[in-house]
């Protein structure tokens, strides 16, 4: 018998949106950093002010995309905590699989730009994390 761990489900959950706000972040300072080069060669106010456009917006999204995975994680935790209180594994693989998808219907209200966790049929984060959050108690062990 299998028994679902809510403590493991929300540490992986909150390493793996972590890091993709960390990546995202990376990727964009990169862009920040190329765009930062062409202001520093530019003389034309105008076009400067473009380039300073650029790099504000590059922030604005990674502010957003930073914001959107705490959310995530803290709707998962909320829900996981008002349904089935702060036991370790308080929660069923049912049980977590039911806050899944309820949080899937609402993440565009939750976490607009991390919504492709949910949507993109290739990105398997949410159920590999799922899967993985599963384990097998020891022999005499109360489940």
């Amino acid at each position: 018998m299998m028994v679902f761990s809510t403590d493991k489900f929300m540490a992986e959950i909150g390493k793996r949106l972590t890091q993709i706000a960390d990546d995202f972040i990376d990727n964009m300072c990169d862009d920040a950093c190329i765009v930062s080069r062409r202001l520093i060669d530019e003389t034309n106010n105008d076009k400067c002010l473009v380039h300073m456009d650029e790099i504000s917006t590059l922030a604005e999204m990674c502010t957003n995309m930073k914001h959107d995975c705490k959310a995530l994680e803290n709707a998962f935790a909320g829900m996981f905590r008002r349904e089935h209180g702060s036991g370790k594994e308080a929660a069923t693989g049912l049980d977590a699989m039911r806050i899944i998808t309820e949080i899937g219907n609402d993440i565009n209200k939750i976490a607009p730009h991390i919504s492709w966790v949910f949507e993109d049929e290739e990105c398997n984060i949410i159920q590999n994390t799922y899967n993985s959050s599963f384990f097998a108690p020891a022999e005499g062990q109360p489940v």
